[in-house]
């Protein structure tokens, strides 16, 4: 008799363990979902942000403030409509390159276009239904990536670089931040931190091509590098974002207009806002590309 009860107590005991066991996996189950849902959300407003970004510089460079806009340059013969645009940044600034049809060509034009295609090819739902559609514009991207390389550097070579040329009433290095005197550090000017953006935006593109284009191919890399690639590029547009950002900061703690055309402010405005564009670019980025790793790699990281 007790030999039966104590193996009605195991079988008991045995049942028990197997409730809490399931309820365990339930319980870890909906976490997992949870964790997932969450993590899905944040790269979706991440992609959505992305999107709009490019959106903004598709028009930006196509109507209006874009230099190589012929509709902008014709709204520049209205005076009221140039006092505008002056309060932001000096006129040189946005009209430099109409002069310069080798930067519209190789650099303004061709980041359109990037931007263009930018969201279709990091886009998950489109590249898995459309794969021949995405490898086709992933080469025409890549493409493109080159060519505003290129721009750059002929950019450089006509020293059109906005401390260079559109703030003549300061020297080259004089008010470039806010924050930081790029002249302390030996060797070190902020035409070499753009130097240093331009490479980053070069080797991603390269990264992002190697990684499929010659075996064994790495998808996952190639998404994180082609990510990479997007962030350093809409860096540019952050910066546009920041550049606004500023003058409403100004406007508030000290008046309206307070930095309208005040080469002392409009200057270190701008370059600030290109490196706060940088920042949250490479955060964000690398925040996604840690979300969008599989949770093994996450473990293996950590």
């Amino acid at each position: 008799m007790h030999g039966v009860r104590h193996a009605a107590v195991d079988v008991r005991v045995r049942a028990r363990g197997v409730r809490v066991e399931r309820v365990r996996a339930k319980s870890v189950g909906a976490r997992n979902a949870k964790t997932m849902t969450a993590r899905a959300s944040a790269l979706g407003a991440a992609y959505a942000c992305a999107a709009a970004l490019c959106g903004m510089m598709i028009v930006w460079i196509a109507r209006a403030p874009g230099s190589c806009a012929p509709a902008y340059l014709s709204a520049m013969k209205d005076a009221s409509f140039r006092e505008a645009s002056d309060r932001a940044v000096p006129r040189t600034l946005l009209t430099k390159y109409r002069t310069n049809f080798a930067v519209c060509a190789t650099h303004v034009l061709p980041a359109s276009a990037w931007c263009a295609i930018a969201p279709f090819q990091i886009h998950p739902t489109a590249r898995k239904r459309f794969p021949k559609a995405h490898r086709i514009a992933g080469r025409v991207f890549f493409a493109l990536s080159a060519a505003m390389t290129y721009g750059y550097g002929v950019i450089h070579a006509r020293d059109l670089h906005f401390h260079a040329n559109d703030f003549p009433s300061l020297k080259r290095e004089e008010c470039v931040s806010f924050w930081f005197d790029y002249g302390k550090i030996p060797g070190l000017s902020f035409v070499r931190i753009e130097h240093l953006g331009a490479a980053w935006f070069a080797f991603t593109a390269c990264a992002a091509y190697a990684a499929v284009a010659f075996p064994p191919r790495n998808f996952a890399a190639h998404r994180a590098w082609t990510w990479r690639h997007v962030a350093a590029g809409l860096s540019v547009a952050l910066q546009r974002v920041f550049i606004a950002l500023h003058h409403v900061y100004f406007n508030a703690a000290y008046g309206f207009g307070h930095a309208h055309g005040v080469p002392e402010l409009q200057k270190p405005i701008f370059a600030d806002s290109l490196i706060f564009g940088v920042v949250v670019a490479v955060v964000a980025c690398e925040s996604c590309v840690a979300l969008a790793r599989p949770p093994r790699d996450r473990a293996k990281k950590s």
